[in-house]
């Protein structure tokens, strides 16, 4: 019973900490102590005795318990109560009725929230309030209305971005624009035309954490899954000790770009790359380079051992040493990173003796990630 009874009074809401909460509620406070005193000043300075406006909490829950939705950022706060004071006035001077002042003001400032796009759901309040008091004065706009209204975005920027949240804020995209997130915007943009109702979420926030619910859709999916069972585990491999002419042999005749280098007990040492190969080639770039292009591209390279320094004689003088490895025991998950932000493409896979065991490439990967979303 009380399960069914507990979504009717708010429990289908996100959940945020007590610490959010504690933070939200801390942030209303010191805004509007803030805000007030410094409207209460100006208003003994100016002589004015109304100093503050009705509407100014519920303006505060927007700015402080959601600082990233799109009607609580500060061109909202201020132009919406701004504009919806003056229309407020405006139909105050013009109708003489309060039972047709009120719905014209508030119908025509929501009009023109759209229109200016500051959409501020308190601003409605503002024309409301504005009306049914009979405020027929456009000083009423300036002060308290636009005054309170800029000192309480002062007063939210300033204590959100003490306690960690961004204010104004900017979208999760501008941090993370890649060109899936771009694709992932016009997705989004298609959905909410057929939607076609008010959102109150930034739109490229929205497009970013749909990208993330999906990555965590595959994490699940992927969940269990080792590199020991996705890695190829027939892996060529080179010797340390081997000789480079050999090693250039290994690489062409087999058609591959990288090998892993290991020592005698299989543990990876290095890694070497044709262009490892080519770079400790004895090559004279000052002197008919074009020419000896051409020679070692129609003779295949097959020349090239007779043009090694003398000094690389094996394999170990010319490998890179620092390569990245992976342990067969890691969740497929990892991968994610070392491939699509370092740039690998294919990583080494040892065992818990650090010995190699395999080989992980991006078409490994990519093959299963397609096998789980058939499960």
């Amino acid at each position: 019973m009380k399960k069914k009874i507990l979504p009717h009074f708010g429990q289908d809401q996100t959940n945020v900490s007590q610490q959010e909460r504690f933070r939200a509620a801390g942030g209303a406070l010191v805004g509007l102590l803030f805000t007030m005193a410094m409207g209460r000043y100006i208003g003994s300075v100016a002589g004015v005795s109304e100093w503050v406006m009705a509407s100014l909490g519920a303006s505060a829950l927007l700015v402080f318990v959601l600082p990233s939705s799109p009607m609580a950022q500060p061109w909202a706060v201020i132009g919406g109560n701004l504009i919806s004071a003056l229309i407020g006035i405006a139909c105050v001077n013009v109708v003489d009725n309060p039972m047709l002042t009120a719905p014209f003001a508030v119908g025509f400032s929501i009009l023109a929230m759209f229109v200016l796009r500051c959409l501020h759901p308190p601003a409605a309040a503002v024309a409301m309030i504005t009306a049914l008091g009979s405020v027929s004065s456009f000083q009423y706009a300036l002060f308290p209305v636009l005054t309170d209204s800029v000192f309480l975005t002062i007063a939210g920027a300033a204590y959100n971005n003490i306690t960690g949240k961004s204010y104004p804020h900017f979208s999760l995209e501008n941090s993370l624009k890649n060109e899936q997130s771009v694709i992932n915007s016009r997705k989004v943009d298609a959905v909410l035309a057929r939607y076609n109702q008010v959102i109150d979420i930034n739109r490229d926030d929205l497009a970013v954490l749909i990208e993330q619910v999906e990555m965590k859709a595959y994490e699940y999916k992927l969940e269990g899954i080792k590199c020991a069972d996705i890695m190829t585990k027939e892996v060529r491999s080179l010797d340390v000790k081997m000789p480079v002419e050999a090693a250039w042999k290994t690489l062409r005749d087999n058609h591959i770009k990288a090998l892993p280098v290991i020592d005698r007990n299989r543990r990876v040492v290095g890694i070497v790359t044709l262009e490892d190969l080519l770079r400790h080639a004895n090559i004279d770039l000052h002197k008919n380079f074009g020419q000896l292009v051409k020679g070692v591209v129609l003779s295949g390279l097959k020349g090239i051992g007779h043009t090694l320094k003398p000094d690389a004689e094996t394999v170990g003088q010319i490998m890179t040493k620092k390569v990245r490895v992976i342990s067969e025991s890691r969740n497929v998950m990892d991968l994610v990173g070392i491939f699509h932000s370092q740039g690998h493409h294919h990583l080494p896979v040892i065992d818990s003796q650090q010995a190699l065991v395999g080989i992980i490439t991006q078409s490994d990967f990519v093959a299963a990630i397609e096998k789980s979303l058939k499960r």
